[in-house]
């Protein structure tokens, strides 16, 4: 079972001004410390180390066999993101990645009793790795696999996902496309197998910064291992509006401090005006 973890990446940007003797000013960069996400029946809690890594994250969720939610993230000395531990409820589930020199090499994942233990292949800009749980499911058995823009393997393009028991087929694909900023301005998503659907979303931006997309930048890759966050909260800047195909949009309207960077959203259906959720940053 996959649980969408919600994180929030920002990124770092410089103000210069330039003169006769090129004189530069660096802007303030602040480290994130703490997100509340509050909506109906729930709340979430993010919180970051002094280096704005990810740390915890916290859920009081309205479902009473998930009516508490921990996710814990551990790092290697050399500051790679290890492994997370996540509990909802009394399940549990483990993520542990292995890497060989910078790369990702291995990914394990255990949960409801149930594993997978794969080797991650890299070849150019595609990541390829089985998803093979030892269970009788035959949704189980996946190979799971990542196009990105470059061999760097930052900005993911496309992610597809192969039902290894049913010929090979394409179960479920995503494909993302950015702007200038590297800003994810549509997903499109098509499920093939079972029941079929096929859904996208469009998205704007402001200008700010987006509160820790530098310095959870280098875990991209690892975060997306440790389950389907989204995706788009990757992106530079902050969300203003999410339009789905069906033409609902989501408005998010922020308190920027005088650094530019969001002290809080507040996420309104534009339709109804009913207030989905809001959210509160903190900063060291």
């Amino acid at each position: 079972m996959k649980y969408t973890l919600y994180i929030i990446l920002f990124a770092s940007m410089f103000s210069c001004s330039s003169d006769d003797s090129q004189e530069t000013e660096l802007s303030n960069t602040l480290i994130i410390k703490h997100i509340t996400d509050i909506r109906e029946n729930n709340e979430r809690n993010f919180y970051f180390d002094l280096n704005g890594r990810l740390d915890l994250i916290t859920d009081t969720n309205a479902l009473s066999e998930y009516n508490h939610i921990l996710s814990k993230f551990e790092y290697l000395n050399d500051n790679k993101l290890k492994s997370s531990y996540h509990t909802y409820g009394t399940e549990e589930a483990f993520f542990d990645l292995t890497y060989t020199s910078d790369n990702i090499s291995n990914y394990q994942y255990i949960t409801l009793g149930f594993g997978t233990d794969s080797n991650v292949v890299i070849n150019n800009n595609i990541l390829n790795y089985n998803d093979q749980m030892d269970s009788d499911i035959e949704e189980d058995d996946l190979n799971i696999q990542w196009t990105f823009s470059s061999d760097q393997l930052k900005y993911v393009t496309q992610k597809k996902i192969i039902l290894i028991n049913n010929a090979n087929s394409v179960w479920n694909l995503t494909d993302y496309t950015y702007d200038s900023n590297f800003n994810i301005i549509e997903s499109h998503t098509s499920i093939n197998y079972g029941t079929e659907a096929d859904y996208s979303n469009t998205y704007t931006y402001d200008d700010k910064k987006n509160p820790i997309a530098e310095s959870m930048d280098g875990y991209n890759l690892a975060l997306y291992f440790m389950d389907d966050h989204n995706t788009v909260d990757m992106s530079p800047n902050n969300v203003l509006s999410k339009t789905d195909n069906q033409g609902n949009t989501l408005a998010y309207n922020y308190v920027y401090n005088d650094d530019d960077y969001p002290m809080s959203v507040t996420i309104t259906n534009v339709a109804t005006g009913e207030v989905i959720n809001t959210l509160t940053y903190t900063y060291y």
